[in-house]
């Protein structure tokens, strides 16, 4: 059962009894612990302290009610003077104080390591993690840089499909253009020659009709062009499917 915390110093009563000598099976302020440890007789005990405090932990042995002085290896537990020669005469035995410190030693040492090797693993994760970063910066900003060339490739696709339509548009307008103020040209003197016939309704036969044949003569001048067949302008759209796109980007890799 743990020690309750209002025990206080069973040596001086005043102070609180926060440390428990396992050797002496007592209760110490901070204190009368160090004057404690400075006996040489007491140099070597061990105390409890806070909720690891249990005073209902023998440390005498229930057979013999004698205290433990040796460590059985062969048995992994300490024994008293009178049990290492009745039960464990043949075991590998060792101090109870020098095994109880060696193993201190040996855990504080393996604790040691341990903290060592975190503190690497530690240090590693926080290395890997910032080179990892990094590359996921490298690898975005090429990806990136990738598909802006491609949107300046396609783009420069896109302006020179679209010029030589302009172009060709130009061309075809000026054609038209050009047709048109011709034809419109001849019907201008269609109509003024219309006219003119209809003027000479009350002229003699003779002037009429040396008139008419002037006439005819300037008609039959005129040459009728044939009109071409219409410019026409078509696009017939690619869809590709996003395959097709993923092919023009390099190769990722996931690990």
């Amino acid at each position: 059962m743990a020690q309750a915390a209002e025990s206080i110093c069973e040596i001086c009563t005043g102070g609180p009894g926060e440390n428990y000598c396992q050797q002496c099976d007592q209760l110490f302020c901070g204190n009368c612990k160090l004057s404690h440890l400075r006996a040489k007789s007491c140099k070597n005990n061990t105390f409890l302290s806070g909720s690891n405090i249990n005073r209902e932990a023998k440390l005498l042995c229930t057979e013999h009610k004698e205290s433990f002085l040796f460590y059985c290896k062969d048995c992994d537990i300490p024994v008293c003077r009178i049990c290492s020669v009745e039960n464990h005469i043949r075991h590998l035995m060792t101090d109870l104080t020098e095994s109880t410190l060696k193993l201190k030693s040996e855990l504080a040492k393996h604790i040691v390591l341990k903290v060592a090797t975190s503190n690497l693993n530690l240090s590693k994760i926080e290395k890997d993690t910032k080179a990892y970063c990094e590359e996921v910066k490298a690898v975005i900003k090429t990806i990136t840089e990738e598909g802006e060339n491609w949107k300046k490739l396609i783009d420069k696709q896109v302006d020179g499909l679209v010029k030589l339509v302009k172009d060709a548009e130009q061309k075809a307008l000026q054609s038209m253009s050009a047709l048109t103020k011709y034809n419109r040209g001849l019907l201008d003197n269609y109509k003024q020659w219309q006219n003119n016939i209809k003027e000479m309704e009350t002229t003699a036969d003779v002037p009429l009709l040396n008139k008419l044949k002037q006439i005819k003569i300037d008609v039959d001048k005129i040459e009728l062009k044939q009109i071409p067949d219409a410019p026409s302008v078509s696009y017939t759209n690619r869809k590709s499917p996003g395959i097709e796109i993923a092919r023009l980007f390099g190769s990722l890799n996931l690990q």
